[in-house]
């Protein structure tokens, strides 16, 4: 069965009201999905034009759903958590996601019920330095928005609900790292919060005529400063954190973008050593080194 594609987005697809489509070509997608993903497609669709011009233009239709398990379900309906499924929709239809130039989102066809239709971004990889110089001057420079929908303190919703054994694994410096975790939170509340793309990592990331493009903004909200910076880093595993200072334009203080990233950069990571080891999976070659490395000093 042909996709039905809204006569907006066709119209949009193509530049003129009125084309028709003649043909829909299919195929799944993999990246910037997030939890309340249902389905990611990418369509290439023939069309004909009003004016007699025939084209083939691709968009990328996300639908979305509440969570229905796992330990943070229960903000699947709060506008302030982080799993919260409308905020991508919601989001989309708004002004408040980056256009440009430098950051900016995949530009948005159309949204309709739960399922919103984006530009398909080709997966060219994007460079981490100059993510995190992008980064740097959407943060400074934008507002937040006045939208009751934005996510709250996703590391500390996430680490409230998360109850990790490490009995069963082996790695005393990411279960150090992690059983700080009370001391660590409470250095970030001293932090400023700015926007926040929530799951800022080269997976979510695509290089576009010299912009960088931010697919799945589902946990769009506020964070510490520093954190999106340490979710680059960690798959990047460098310390990205000059190139951002030097784009931030003085606009946060360096202690405190240090604080917000290596603070969320050792409770992230060492979590996700945890769910590795428990799976049997050996973290990548210095990844732990990594997190050691980048540990906050004592007060």
């Amino acid at each position: 069965m042909r996709p039905d594609i809204p006569d907006s987005v066709v119209d949009r697809l193509s530049g003129e009201d009125g084309s028709r489509v003649l043909d829909v070509r299919s195929s799944p997608l993999t990246g910037g999905t997030g939890a309340a993903t249902a389905d990611l497609t990418r369509l290439t669709v023939r069309l004909s034009t009003p004016s007699g011009h025939l084209a083939q233009r691709d968009v990328v239709p996300k639908t979305l759903r509440p969570l229905r398990g796992g330990p943070h379900r229960h903000g699947t309906e709060d506008p302030t958590h982080w799993a919260y499924w409308k905020r991508e929709l919601l989001a989309y239809a708004s002004d408040a996601l980056p256009s440009g130039p430098g950051l900016r989102a995949p530009r948005c066809l159309g949204v309709f019920e739960s399922t919103v239709y984006l530009e398909h971004v080709p997966p060219a990889a994007a460079d981490g330095e100059l993510a995190a110089k992008h980064l740097a001057r959407w943060q400074s420079e934008t507002t937040t928005p006045g939208v009751p929908w934005l996510s709250g303190h996703q590391l500390a919703q996430r680490i409230e609900a998360t109850h990790l054994d490490w009995s069963a694994v082996e790695d005393a410096r990411a279960e150090a790292l992690w059983s700080d975790r009370g001391r660590l939170l409470a250095r970030l509340a001293s932090v400023p919060m700015v926007l926040s793309h929530g799951d800022f990592h080269l997976d979510n990331l695509r290089a576009d005529a010299g912009d960088t493009v931010a697919l799945d903004w589902g946990t769009f909200g506020l964070a510490p400063v520093g954190a999106d910076l340490a979710h680059l880093a960690l798959s990047v595993r460098e310390d990205l954190v000059p190139a951002y200072l030097a784009a931030v334009g003085g606009r946060f203080e360096e202690h405190q973008v240090v604080d917000g990233y290596r603070c969320t950069l050792v409770l992230v990571g060492a979590s996700r050593v945890h769910w590795m080891l428990a799976r049997g999976i050996e973290p990548p070659q210095g990844y732990v080194d990594f997190l050691w490395a980048n540990r906050p000093a004592v007060d």
